[in-house]
């Protein structure tokens, strides 16, 4: 009786023992995840050290949009379409979430963003116009967080799952969860700038605009362009919609939606409701923007930027 009891204690300890070194590691990693993130940020936060410039007449001309574009977004575009479309690929492949994605393809994502990161710091964005600059920042500290976090999964396995990916992100993986939030941050400071430039040619558009979230219809039918495209900016980065398509794309989507009377059909009263139905039917498109162009956007004054201008 006593040898069973003895025996009983034994493994009762064990068990413990076993679940406190358990909890101990669980407790371990997520510190270490933390401390990790908070330094790989804190050791990019110098790149938005610069000398801070008032804004001016002079701010956010056509040539600071146009620069900013080809030396800082159009790469960053690079490495994020080719994310998305590699994780989309998988997404949606012969054997769906469970779709193997090997270290070689998380390698060759490596590479692209440390590629596109040394492309975008050789460049000095105008310090003339502050919020392309503080963009600037943002994408290299994205690109950088991007790098961290695929580095991570290489290490972690040969081969590694969409779902697994997934399953990271949205529990703990705070290097692809801030890597995602700097994008949108960038993409939303590009087009509150081209909202600046346009406000500099038509006093009637305000040089500043932030979405609420409970706009109506009737609301966006008043907006111009330039705030559509900052409104789904704005929606963008709050609903961290990481996709390939650009805010003009679902502009237009939401436009097409409206005037074709869908909207109104599905009885959508808020601008949120229509981009809820869109998103979930998967209905934006790259490119959406320049289809609808002819039929919406005709007489519209618009910066030489070639995603507004491109076929």
């Amino acid at each position: 009786m006593n040898r069973k009891s003895n025996s009983s204690r034994g493994e009762m300890l064990f068990t413990m023992g076993f679940l406190f070194t358990l909890i101990a590691a669980f407790g371990t990693f997520f510190l270490g995840l933390q401390i990790g993130v908070s330094k790989t940020e804190a050791k990019y936060a110098s790149i938005a050290n610069y000398d801070y410039v008032l804004e001016s007449d002079g701010s956010y001309q056509q040539q600071d949009l146009v620069t900013f574009y080809f030396t800082v977004f159009q790469p960053y575009q690079n490495f994020k379409n080719n994310y998305v479309s590699t994780m989309d690929r998988y997404h949606r492949g012969a054997h769906g979430d469970g779709d193997a994605i090997s270290s070689q393809t998380l390698k060759q994502l490596r590479k692209s963003a440390q590629d596109q990161y040394k492309e975008v710091a050789s460049y000095q964005v105008s310090s003339n116009s502050p919020l392309l600059l503080e963009a600037q920042a943002d994408i290299l500290k994205s690109l950088r967080l991007f790098d961290e976090n695929i580095d991570r999964s290489v290490k972690q396995t040969s081969v590694i799952t969409l779902a697994k990916l997934s399953d990271r992100s949205e529990a703990n993986d705070e290097f692809l969860e801030s890597a995602v939030n700097f994008g949108l941050q960038a993409q939303n400071k590009f087009y509150a700038s081209i909202l600046k430039w346009s406000s500099k040619y038509d006093k009637s558009i305000p040089d500043s605009f932030n979405f609420n979230t409970n706009a109506t219809i009737k609301e966006w039918k008043t907006y111009s362009f330039a705030i559509k495209n900052k409104a789904v900016a704005d929606i963008m980065l709050k609903d961290k919609m990481y996709v390939n398509y650009l805010p003009q794309d679902m502009t237009a989507k939401i436009d097409q939606m409206i005037t074709s009377g869908k909207a109104s059909s599905l009885n959508l009263n808020s601008v949120q409701s229509v981009v809820k139905i869109l998103t979930e039917t998967e209905a934006i498109q790259e490119n959406e923007f320049l289809k609808w162009k002819p039929a919406f956007y005709k007489s519209e004054s618009l910066p030489e930027l070639p995603f507004f201008f491109e076929d």
